[in-house]
C-alpha cells in the first residue's frame, strides 16, 4: 500500500482495463476509457475557467452515473469535491454553502432555480458548470482556455492535500463539514482491495447517496480493483426489498457494503439459499449489527457469503476497524468491530485518563496516520477532538477521541457500548442530538427540549423529543417546523409534552428522569376508525409497524412515526396479505389508510371476477372521499 493519490490507482486501472465496464445503471454502460473521457472534459473546464489546486467545487446532482466522472474530473484538476444532497432542507442547504462559500457548481437545469433559493443571487457567486444527461453543456469558457491536454497534466499533489468536503450533523446547531486527504482514502481502498482480494471480477452495488462519505467506499473500490460499479436504477429499488433482492442476483453482484437496517430489511424477507448466486461479501457499517441477524443470515447462507463488521467514525476516513463475522458471532451477547486493520492502532482510555485493562469500559480513542485533516475552518472544533497522543511525548502524536465507549476483549478484539455524548445514529446516519435541540428550542411557542434516542419493540433506534410548550400548542405541530430545517432522518419521531423538564441536583436535565416515551396518533387528528376490511387489514399492519393503537384512517404514516424504512416493510406486508403489489411512491402520495385503499382497490380491480364486483361496491359505498368512491365505482361498473 504505496499510493497516496486515489488518482494514481485509478490511472493504472484505466490504462489496464480500458475496454472493460467501469459503470453500469440500467441499461447505460461506461467503459473506463469512456469514463476518463468525461473526467476529463469536467477536468478542462474547471481549469479552463480559473479553479486550480484547493478550489472547492460543489456537485449537486441526481445519478450517481453523472456524480463519478465530476468527482475524478474534480480531483483531476486539483480541486475538492463537495457533494450536496438536494433532498436537504433549504435552509440547511444554505448553511452548508455559505460555510464553504464554492466558487464553482456542478449541477443540472433542474436544480439552477433550488440554488438561486438557497443561496441568492447563485449566478453571482460561483460559476456553474451545468450537465444535461451527464455531458457538457456548452459554456462560455469553452474555446477561451488551455486546450483538453490540460486535464491530462494533473497538479502536483502532496499527500495531506485537502481532496473532499462531507457534510455531518453538528451539536452546535449547525451542519460542520469533514475535511479528507488524499492519501487517506487511498489508504482504505488499497487496504480493502488487498484483504479481501478483489479484482477486476468484482461488481459492487453502489447503494449510498453521494452525499455520505460511504458513497467513496461504493464507488472507488471497484474502480481500484478493475471491476464494476453497479448502481441501481432508482431509490425504489433499494428500498422496495422484493426488488432489491431480484437486482442483486440480476446484476451479479459480488459485494454489497450497507447498514445493518438495509440488511435487516433483507433479512425480514423469505430467505432461500439459491438466492445471492453472485454474492461473495456484505461488509456493515454505521449502526450496531445484532447477534439475532447474522445467526439468521447464517442458518440460510453458512460461510458462502462472508459477512464482515466494520466500524470507523468519518473523521479517521471511512473505516479503521474490521471483524469477519463467524458461526461463534451468532451466540454472543453483542457483535464485535474487531480489530484495527493495517495502518491503524486504537486504545481505551478510562474517564481517569488511563488506559483500561481488557474488560473495562471506557473511550475509544484512534490513531492513525491516515485520520482526515479535520473540519473545515473549525480550527477550536478540530482541536477538541484531535489531540496529542496522551501516552507519548511527541506532540505530533495524534490521536483522534471518538465518543464511543467501548471495551477490549480478552482475544484483542474491541466491542462498540454506544455514545459517551449525545450523538446517535438512525438508519445509519449520524444526528447530533443538540442540533435537534437547538432547532426545537428556537421554534415558535416552545421554550425547552430535549431530544433522546428511544428503542421500539423490534429494537431499531428511533428519536423522541421531549418539550415544554406555550399552552395550546400541540407539540405533533412541531414536526412540519423542523422538516424546513432538518432532514427526515433527524425528525424525531414521537414528541412528548411536560409542564417542566426533571433537573439534577447540579440544574441539568436529569434524562434518566424522563418519562417512558409512548407512540401514539397525533391528538390534531381527528380518529376515523376503519369501515371497510381492506381498511381494517391495513389497520393492523400499520399498527404491528409503528407501535401505535389505536390508528385512524385518517392518520399520516409519517407522522405516526414510519420513515422509508418502515414504508418498505409495508409495502411487503401489503404483497403478502392483501396480495398487492404497488410501488414505494404510493405511500408517499397516499400517506393515510383511506387515501392508500385507492390504489389497493385498484390494483385488485385486474383480477377481479363479476362476482365480486357487487361485493366491491358495497365498501366503496362506505367511503367517505366522494372523489374515491366516484373512480372506483367508474372502474368497477366498466372495467377496462
Amino acid at each position: 500500500m504505496n499510493s497516496f493519490s486515489i488518482l494514481e490507482l485509478l490511472s493504472e486501472r484505466i490504462n489496464r482495463f480500458r475496454h472493460r465496464i467501469a459503470i453500469e445503471w440500467i441499461g447505460t454502460r461506461i467503459s473506463y476509457d469512456e469514463l476518463e473521457t468525461r473526467a476529463n472534459e469536467i477536468a478542462t473546464r474547471l481549469i479552463s475557467s480559473g479553479a486550480g489546486k484547493g478550489s472547492l467545487v460543489t456537485v449537486l446532482l441526481e445519478n450517481s452515473l453523472h456524480v463519478i466522472p465530476t468527482m475524478i474530473g474534480i480531483w483531476k484538476a486539483g480541486c475538492v469535491f463537495v457533494p450536496l444532497d438536494q433532498n436537504n432542507p433549504e435552509r440547511r442547504l444554505t448553511a452548508m454553502l455559505s460555510l464553504v462559500k464554492p466558487t464553482w457548481v456542478v449541477t443540472e437545469s433542474q436544480f439552477l432555480d433550488l440554488l438561486d433559493r438557497v443561496y441568492p443571487p447563485a449566478q453571482d457567486k460561483f460559476r456553474l458548470i451545468q450537465l444535461c444527461e451527464g455531458k457538457l453543456e456548452p459554456g462560455s469558457e469553452e474555446g477561451a482556455g488551455p486546450n483538453p491536454q490540460l486535464a491530462q497534466s494533473a497538479p502536483v499533489f502532496e499527500p495531506d492535500d485537502l481532496c473532499y468536503l462531507y457534510f455531518t450533523s453538528g451539536s452546535t446547531g449547525s451542519p460542520k463539514a469533514i475535511a479528507g486527504r488524499y492519501k487517506s482514502i487511498a489508504h482504505f481502498i488499497e487496504w480493502e482491495i488487498e484483504t479481501f482480494q478483489l479484482d477486476e471480477t468484482c461488481r459492487v452495488a453502489q447503494f449510498t447517496h453521494p452525499a455520505f462519505d460511504a458513497f467513496l467506499r461504493d464507488v472507488l473500490v471497484p474502480l481500484c480493483a478493475g471491476g464494476t460499479v453497479c448502481v441501481p436504477d432508482g431509490r425504489e429499488t433499494i428500498l422496495l426489498t422484493s426488488r432489491l433482492l431480484e437486482w442483486i442476483d440480476e446484476h451479479r453482484i459480488s459485494l454489497i457494503h450497507c447498514v445493518p437496517s438495509l440488511f435487516r430489511m433483507i433479512l425480514n424477507q423469505e430467505l432461500k439459499p439459491e438466492y445471492f448466486r453472485y454474492l461473495r461479501y456484505v461488509m456493515l457499517a454505521g449502526e450496531r449489527l445484532f447477534p439475532s441477524d447474522v445467526k439468521r443470515w447464517l442458518d440460510v447462507y453458512g460461510g458462502r457469503i462472508q459477512l464482515v463488521n466494520f466500524y470507523g467514525p468519518t473523521e479517521t476516513t471511512m473505516i479503521k476497524f474490521f471483524h469477519p463475522i463467524t458461526r461463534a458471532d451468532a451466540e454472543r451477547k453483542s457483535i464485535p468491530i474487531g480489530k484495527p486493520m493495517i495502518g491503524a492502532r486504537a486504545i481505551v482510555v478510562g474517564a481517569d485518563g488511563k488506559s483500561c485493562p481488557p474488560g473495562a469500559v471506557g473511550e475509544i480513542y484512534i490513531r492513525t496516520p491516515y485520520r482526515s485533516l479535520g473540519y473545515y475552518d473549525a480550527p477550536e472544533l478540530t482541536a477538541q477532538v484531535f489531540v496529542p497522543n496522551p501516552f507519548s511525548t511527541d506532540p505530533h502524536d495524534i490521536v483522534y477521541k471518538t465518543g464511543d465507549l467501548g471495551r477490549v476483549q480478552t482475544d484483542g478484539d474491541f466491542e462498540f457500548l454506544g455514545r459517551k455524548d449525545h450523538q446517535v445514529k438512525i438508519r445509519g446516519l449520524r444526528v447530533e442530538l443538540g442540533e435537534i435541540e437547538s432547532c426545537l428550542r428556537n421554534s415558535t411557542g416552545v421554550n425547552d427540549a430535549v431530544v433522546v434516542e428511544a428503542t421500539d419493540s423490534n429494537g431499531e433506534p428511533y428519536l423522541c423529543a421531549y418539550v415544554v410548550t406555550d399552552e395550546g400548542l400541540e407539540p405533533e405541530t412541531l414536526r412540519d417546523q423542523l422538516l424546513v430545517e432538518l432532514p427526515a432522518n433527524m425528525v424525531p419521531s414521537v414528541f412528548v409534552k411536560l409542564d417542566a423538564m426533571p433537573l439534577t441536583l447540579n440544574g441539568k436535565v436529569d434524562r434518566r428522569a424522563l418519562p417512558a416515551p409512548e407512540k401514539r396518533r397525533s391528538r390534531k387528528a381527528v380518529y376515523v376508525a376503519p369501515r371497510t376490511l381492506t381498511e381494517e387489514m391495513l389497520v393492523n399492519i400499520w399498527s404491528d409497524l409503528l407501535g401505535v393503537d389505536p390508528i385512524g384512517v385518517d392518520d399520516d404514516f409519517f407522522e405516526l412515526g414510519g420513515h422509508s424504512l418502515l414504508a418498505t416493510q409495508l409495502m411487503s406486508r401489503l404483497r403478502i396479505d392483501l396480495q398487492v403489489e404497488l410501488p414505494l411512491a404510493a405511500l408517499f402520495e397516499n400517506p393515510t389508510i383511506a387515501k392508500l385503499s385507492v390504489p389497493i382497490a385498484q390494483s385488485h380491480l385486474a383480477s377481479t371476477n363479476t362476482d365480486d364486483v357487487s361485493r366491491m361496491l358495497d365498501e366503496i359505498e362506505q367511503l367517505t372521499d366522494e372523489k374515491a368512491k366516484s373512480i372506483l365505482s367508474q372502474q368497477l361498473q366498466h372495467p377496462a
